[in-house]
């Protein structure tokens, strides 16, 4: 199965996802993008960096399962093979609402969980700062946020009607608590489509 994790900048979604692949042999799906790497990025491990001619290329093959373009004209998707490999255990991907959206009509896949994690607007921006660094932070990291922050409120109205689970992730927050609790709350979905399916007589 795939486990989606969508969330607005700074929510918190790809600390998550570290901790389901570290600690529950969850397979990342690395994405793809045209943007620069950030300090201390690794290609191949965070993201996968390519040149806009090399995303316009794997595009037009239809290699793609989902994609999307943000500020500043930059690039992510992911592999439509990425979903299909590792059949036998789960991966896990950070996705953008229209990406979920984008990968349940490609793939048509049933067995997806969906993980929406929310922070307050106030923990989002510390984070950014944060990790951008203080002493480093310009008026174009400026904009930046602001731009992030309005494009998030129109792109996560209604999310949580698309989310199996819904996460509270502030400042504070275990990340190892957070992991075990999707982890269970997987099962118990699992669980709930078996009764489904023998109630009722259907194949998933």
């Amino acid at each position: 199965m795939t486990i989606i994790i969508i969330g607005a900048s700074g929510s918190g979604k790809s600390c998550i996802e570290k901790e389901l692949s570290k600690y529950y042999g969850c397979k990342k799906i690395v994405s793809y993008t045209t943007r620069e790497p950030r300090t201390g990025e690794v290609n191949g491990k965070d993201y996968w960096f390519i040149t806009n001619g090399q995303f316009d290329e794997m595009l037009n093959l239809n290699l793609l399962a989902e994609y999307d373009e943000y500020s500043q004209g930059r690039k992510y998707g992911t592999l439509k093979d990425d979903y299909q490999d590792f059949a036998d255990g789960n991966r896990v991907v950070v996705l953008t609402p229209n990406g979920l959206r984008q990968v349940k009509k490609t793939l048509n896949e049933k067995d997806i969980f969906v993980v929406l994690v929310q922070a307050s607007l106030g923990t989002r921006i510390k984070r950014y700062i944060d990790r951008i660094g203080a002493n480093n932070f310009t008026y174009d990291d400026k904009n930046e946020i602001a731009s992030r922050v309005e494009r998030d409120y129109s792109m996560f109205l209604g999310a949580e009607r698309e989310a199996n689970l819904i996460i509270q992730n502030e400042d504070g927050c275990d990340i190892s608590v957070i992991g075990k609790q999707i982890i269970e709350a997987i099962g118990d979905w699992y669980e709930e489509k078996d009764i489904f399916s023998r109630s009722y007589g259907m194949l998933w």
